[in-house]
This record gives C-alpha cells, sequence and structure tokens, in this order.
C-alpha cells in the first residue's frame, strides 16, 4: 500500500473517530522484558496441621455434627470438630445390657459349678467309705469266714471300688464340663466387656480436639468446596486445619503445555484476588514430577508447584486465591512495544507508527512476548509512536 492510501485511510479513520476523541498511542521502549508462565492457585499457611477423623478400628466414614466456626482461634483441648456417633450409641447401650447378662450367666454357672463340685465330693467321700468298710471285711481270717460269705464280701469290695471309680469320674466329667461352659462364658463376657470399653473410647474420640493453638481453616477440595455440617468424609480426608498465620506458601499450578520451562527457584510474583492492589514475590520451591487432571470437571492437564512466599507487611489467610507469573527468562534492555499495538495481517504481523500528521504501517520481526508486551526485533526503534487501534478496522 502506498503513503497515499495509507494517509488517505489514516483520514477516514481519524474522521470517523473525531467524535469519539483522539486515537490512543503508545510509545516504543526500550527496557528489560520479563517472560514468564502464567499461574495461579491459593496460598496456604507454612505452620498447619491436618486434623482427619480418628483413626477408630472398623469406622472408615464418618458424618460431620459438629465444627468449630473458620477463623476461630483456638488453644490445645478446645473441641473443634464433632463427629455422629449415634450409631455407637445405640450398638454401646445393646453391648452393655449383652455383658451384664454375660456376667449374670457366667456368676450363676459358676455357682451351679461350686454346687455340683461340692455334691460329686460327697458322693467319693461317701464310695471311699463303703469301700474302706469292704476292705476291713475283706481283711478277716479267711478260717473264720466261710467260703461263701468270703466270696460276697470280696464282691462287695470290687463293686464299692467301682462305684468310687464312678464317682471319680463322673465328678471330673463334670468338673470338665462347667469348666468348659464357664470358659465360653468368660470369653463371651470379656469380649462384651471389651466392646462396651471400646465402644466408649470411640465416642469419646468422635469429638476431636485442638492438638495446638491456631487458627481454624477449612481446606478448599479441587471444586473450591469446603467441608461443612451433615458432610460425610473419608477416614484419611482433612477436615479442617489449625495454622499459624506468621508465614505463607503458595500452592500454584500451570498449564502442562508450560512444564518444560520451569524450574527451580525462578521467580514468581503474584496478585491476590481479594487485594488486586498488593504484590507478592516468592520463588518457586517444588515441581510435581507428573501432571494431572485440573478437576474431576475439567480433563485438562496442570501441573502442580509450591511457592515460598517472601515476607510481607500485608495480612495474608490461607485459602486466598491469587493469580501471577513465573518468570522463566529476564531480557535485558530490549525494544518493545504493547501487545494491543502489534496486528497480525496475511503478509505477517504489523504496526502503525506516527509519521507526522499520518499512521504508517510497519512490518515487524518479533521476538519473545508476555501477556501485555512483545518484544520487537526489526521495524520500529525506541521512541516511535504506535497506535493501539488498527486503523483499518471497520
Amino acid at each position: 500500500m502506498s503513503r497515499l492510501v495509507l494517509a488517505a485511510v489514516a483520514a477516514s479513520w481519524l474522521g470517523c473517530h473525531h467524535g469519539a476523541g483522539e486515537p490512543v498511542f503508545a510509545e516504543v521502549v526500550r527496557d528489560d522484558l520479563v517472560v514468564g508462565v502464567e499461574v495461579s492457585g491459593a496460598l496456604e499457611a507454612v505452620d498447619s496441621t491436618d486434623i482427619k477423623p480418628p483413626p477408630l478400628p472398623g469406622v472408615w466414614n464418618f458424618k460431620i455434627a459438629s465444627l468449630a466456626p473458620e477463623g476461630q482461634e483456638v488453644k490445645p483441648g478446645d473441641p473443634v470438630i464433632g463427629f455422629d456417633a449415634s450409631d455407637q450409641i445405640r450398638e454401646l447401650e445393646n453391648m452393655k445390657n449383652e455383658a451384664e447378662a454375660a456376667q449374670k450367666k457366667l456368676d450363676k454357672r459358676r455357682d451351679d459349678a461350686q454346687l455340683a463340685r461340692r455334691d460329686d465330693e460327697l458322693k467319693i467321700a461317701e464310695a471311699e467309705a463303703g469301700l474302706h468298710k469292704a476292705t476291713l471285711k475283706t481283711d478277716a481270717p479267711a478260717d473264720l469266714v466261710a467260703s461263701v460269705a468270703q466270696r460276697e464280701v470280696q464282691l462287695d469290695e470290687q463293686s464299692a471300688q467301682l462305684g468310687l471309680e464312678a464317682a471319680r469320674q463322673h465328678a471330673a466329667q463334670v468338673q470338665r464340663s462347667s469348666a468348659e461352659e464357664i470358659q465360653r462364658l468368660t470369653e463371651k463376657a470379656s469380649y462384651a466387656r471389651q466392646r462396651v470399653a471400646t465402644l466408649e473410647h470411640t465416642i469419646a474420640s468422635m469429638q476431636v480436639t485442638a492438638p495446638r493453638a491456631g487458627t481454624i481453616v477449612y481446606p478448599a477440595n479441587e471444586q473450591g468446596e469446603k467441608h461443612k455440617l451433615g458432610d460425610s468424609v473419608w477416614r484419611m480426608e482433612d477436615v479442617m486445619q489449625i495454622v499459624g498465620l506468621g508465614q505463607m506458601a503458595g500452592s500454584g499450578q500451570v498449564d502442562e503445555v508450560d512444564m518444560a520451562r520451569l524450574a527451580e527457584h525462578q521467580s514468581v510474583v503474584l496478585r491476590l484476588d481479594a487485594m488486586p492492589d498488593v504484590q507478592l514475590h516468592g520463588t518457586v520451591t517444588s515441581i510435581a514430577a507428573s501432571v494431572q487432571a485440573k478437576s474431576n470437571t475439567d480433563p485438562s492437564k496442570i501441573v502442580k508447584l509450591k511457592v515460598a512466599i517472601d515476607a510481607t507487611k500485608v495480612s495474608l489467610r490461607p485459602g486466598m486465591r491469587f493469580r501471577g507469573q513465573v518468570e522463566t527468562e529476564h531480557l535485558r534492555g530490549v525494544v518493545q512495544v504493547p501487545a494491543d499495538a502489534v496486528f497480525v495481517t496475511p503478509g505477517g504481523p504489523v504496526a502503525y507508527r506516527k509519521a507526522g500528521g499520518d499512521l504508517e504501517r510497519v512490518r515487524l520481526g518479533l521476538g519473545r512476548r508476555t501477556p501485555t508486551r512483545i518484544e520487537v526485533v526489526s521495524g520500529l526503534a525506541p521512541g516511535d509512536r504506535v497506535s493501539r487501534s488498527d486503523p483499518g478496522a471497520p
């Protein structure tokens, strides 16, 4: 396009926009250009203690019945979470009744066994007396007792011996049976008592207290949701955190395509959603070795990283959302223009440079870029002024 045509286009554009004010120009400058990777995430406390459901045998799922308010300051021993223990309370009442019944049955069986043992001891004593009496008769001189009578005496002795052995065997059998029954009842009563103690411990453990002093924070899941009353949680799930507010760190994420550009110790600049005028500085401390889905509903891949936040006088809280940039390259003294002063055409990127009262179209050679600034390798020089809008646009 000739300078004449360009001038005509510019004049037409200026005329069309006269009522809206003069076109906005930007100056081409030579300055440092910081190239980086966009990062987003949330602040988290460096000094933090996770609070999970109690590790109770056989209990895997819990229902939240009470929660201390987020932001509340707590001391060690203060109640912070209550889990629903209604199932355990019902079972405890049943087990107490079962334990009481088992103990009563055991006591009665022991009393019965003792009475049976005394009865058997009496029968054995009677059998021993009968045997002793029969033995005395057999000890009489044979010449004083008739042969028939002598035979009867011997039979009486054998019968008494058999009776004694039978009494002893019966007593032994009763004792074994009683011992087995008492052992079974003892084990049943013991189990019931142990179960009662376990349930009492479980119910007491459902009321979780603060292990330390600090501020209560509700951590958010991948969808940004926090736990509330009535929620069901898994035994290994973080329900809340007790934190110290003295130092914060950043838990961030970047797009998978930028993973190769990241490295530990890179500088980071962040801005908080809640306080956009506040700028935080920090350093990348760790980068995840693998990628993961952004969320259950968003399958796009991201890489997580941790950022150490430099000391600041601003009052920060865990969970504050941020956006910022990880500095991957710092270009010293490069020619650059605002990104909105560069326009894409079929022939390549161009800018409209102010030349007297006209606009001159200039083809550009471009280098590195950020979301707001672009390095100009050729086509413009520091001090040039370029339009931030396309004069050929309708």
